[in-house]
């Protein structure tokens, strides 16, 4: 074999051992990813099986029916309810008339544990609310909002649920933290909803867009079990032989909790999230090597030796 043969043959090996080395470090690389992938997942997995909320949250219930959840929260999550402010719709008379008993015995239970209770709020005008005007949440929570208007027509049934989401969306995004204000995080809005008509209708997404001030984050299966005590209960109230009891009312009804932010949040992880693209995609370039040109030069240039 000659000199030009021979010097032609050694930089095949080299340039064939430095794309096997390059194929390696390339699979390495896909392999990594596909692990920290699989993490992240794994992650929002274990997050959607327990609940949203945490001991440090600035939690604001609106439209609480029985105080079930309120009690729930305070008893098992936030470790007392010096952070939580439960409210309700109607006056302390009439809830405990509509709820027979287990109303009271649930909101004494979360003002001995440091709760704040407010009677006669409507979550559509919280700013009417004094006790509120100066406060800020770090979570806003309407579980199963219901206009309650006995509308037996559907449209105009949906409008009105429709009116009522809208409503709350406008009144209750000023009340969230924000980042920008000096606050620790940005808030969230959650709203939990049966699956299936007519509530599926009601297009709560569509709702909290049409404000301008929220975009939707994010959805999860509402699961009552995570919330030891919970017993659903309908706008109505609780009626003994007539109401169904714990959480028969939900069960078969698939509910899903919806997560919102402010605009500008989502606005900010989306730029994140191209961030996050693009630097992937420079990664994978990388990883692929050199480009047909580059190898077109270097076929010409192992003819040439060969030559």
């Amino acid at each position: 074999m000659g000199p030009k043969k021979l010097k032609s043959a050694l930089s095949n090996l080299l340039s064939k051992q430095k794309e096997k080395q390059k194929q390696n470090e390339k699979q390495k690389k896909t392999e990594q990813l596909e692990q920290e992938r699989k993490k992240k997942q794994a992650a929002s997995q274990k997050q959607q099986q327990k609940p949203p909320y945490e001991f440090l949250d600035k939690i604001l219930l609106v439209g609480e029916g029985n105080f079930s959840f309120a009690r729930s929260l305070v008893e098992n999550i936030t470790n007392g309810g010096e952070n939580l402010v439960a409210t309700c719709y109607d006056s302390e008379e009439v809830l405990y008339e509509k709820y027979e008993g287990e109303a009271k015995d649930n909101i004494d239970v979360i003002k001995e544990l440091g709760a704040t209770v407010l009677f006669e709020v409507d979550a559509t005008q919280l700013e009417k609310c004094k006790a509120l005007r100066k406060l800020k949440f770090s979570k806003i929570v309407f579980n199963f909002p219901h206009a309650g208007a006995g509308i037996k027509d559907q449209d105009r049934n949906v409008q009105s649920n429709q009116k009522l989401l809208k409503s709350f969306f406008v009144s209750a995004a000023p009340f969230l933290q924000s980042k920008t204000a000096g606050d620790e995080v940005d808030g969230e809005i959650h709203v939990t909803l049966k699956s299936g008509q007519p509530y599926d209708l009601w297009s709560i997404r569509t709702m909290a867009k049409a404000t301008d001030l929220l975009r939707p984050k994010t959805a999860f299966p509402f699961v009552p079990s995570m919330y030891p005590g919970y017993a659903h209960r309908r706008t109505l109230g609780f009626k003994e032989g007539q109401s169904k009891r714990e959480n028969e009312e939900i069960a078969d009804k698939k509910p899903k909790t919806y997560i919102f932010v402010r605009s500008q949040v989502m606005q900010e992880d989306i730029e994140k999230s191209k961030e996050g693209m693009a630097r992937k995609r420079s990664v994978m370039r990388d990883l692929q090597g050199p480009n047909k040109k580059k190898r077109r030069i270097e076929a010409a240039q192992s003819e040439s030796d060969e030559d």
